[in-house]
């Protein structure tokens, strides 16, 4: 699994619009304020527009701006917005093919570590980040052992219980 440049670009972009929620910001701008290749900054700028997080203006003073609350909308949200859904790996990826998928023993580790890292970035929302209001935590859950099968669906891999 990898937070891609588009993503870190994304969320610097977004953190932009949310310390200045009253003012367009022009693609231009943002391209000069993260550093990143104007045409980079346009096909993130669409990307964004496309899951419905920013809305674009056209016009000599158009710009973008937040379309969501930046309250409402969670990290995970815009991480998949810009690169997919999450996946560990082929094997927890949505439709993802594997052979060995309900005998192999590391398939439910990789189904654990994926719904972990979901659930920390499902704690923070965007106005938590960018405001340093709240830091992610990962539900108790997962330092849980014996709650391990609520999350893997264990009975689907065939895991057997420790106990």
């Amino acid at each position: 699994m990898d937070i891609s440049r588009k993503t870190d670009y994304a969320l610097r972009i977004l953190s932009i619009l949310v310390k200045n929620p009253d003012e367009l910001l022009s693609v231009r701008t943002a391209a000069e304020q993260v550093e990143v290749p104007y045409s980079f900054a346009r096909s993130i700028q669409h990307g964004l527009v496309q899951a419905g997080i920013i809305e674009s203006l056209r016009g000599v003073h158009g710009g973008m701006r937040l379309k969501v609350d930046p309250a409402e909308v969670t990290l995970r949200e815009i991480v998949e917005a810009v690169q997919g859904p999450m996946s560990m790996n082929d094997c927890t990826a949505p439709g993802g093919e594997c052979t060995r998928k309900s005998t192999c023993c590391y398939h439910p580790i990789w189904a654990g570590v994926q719904a972990a890292v979901m659930s920390y970035l499902d704690s923070v929302t965007l106005d938590d980040a960018v405001n340093r209001r709240r830091y992610p935590a990962v539900d108790p859950k997962f330092a849980d052992r014996s709650a391990f099968c609520e999350y893997v669906s264990c009975d689907r891999f065939g895991c057997v219980d420790a106990d």
